[in-house]
């Protein structure tokens, strides 16, 4: 073999061990990426798991915070209906011709008392 054909052979074996080299490599970092894809897939499904879990206790708040707006409202209604029940008996005691003042010192001064019924006294 001349050198010429030796520079040839040597430079052919360098070609062939940079494409194995490279090969593998690629069949390396092909086995790295496969490994990345896996744990990252783990870790979404894991957060998915706990955004689950966060929409399950925030819709438990927003029932809670919802019953409670709920709970204020009627509440509310009942004070309203209370003053206006408020006001129906002051207007009752009014037409009756007493003031509140009136009534707590007649109460004074009578074991019982029995207030007239509107609509049968005139």
């Amino acid at each position: 073999m001349d050198a010429t054909q030796r520079a040839e052979a040597r430079t052919q074996a360098k070609e062939r061990m940079k494409s194995d080299q490279d090969r593998q490599e690629r069949s390396i970092a092909r086995a790295g990426a496969r490994e990345e894809i896996a744990a990252l897939r783990a870790e979404l499904a894991e957060m998915s798991a706990e955004f689950e879990s966060l929409k399950r206790t925030f819709r438990t708040f927003v029932d809670a915070m919802d019953a409670i707006t709920d709970t204020f409202a009627t509440l509310a209604d009942q004070r309203q209906e209370q003053r206006r029940e408020i006001a129906d008996l002051k207007t009752e005691i009014t037409k009756l011709g007493a003031t509140a003042d009136q009534l707590v010192v007649r109460g004074k001064q009578h074991d019982v008392m029995d207030l007239p019924n509107p609509g049968t006294a005139k």
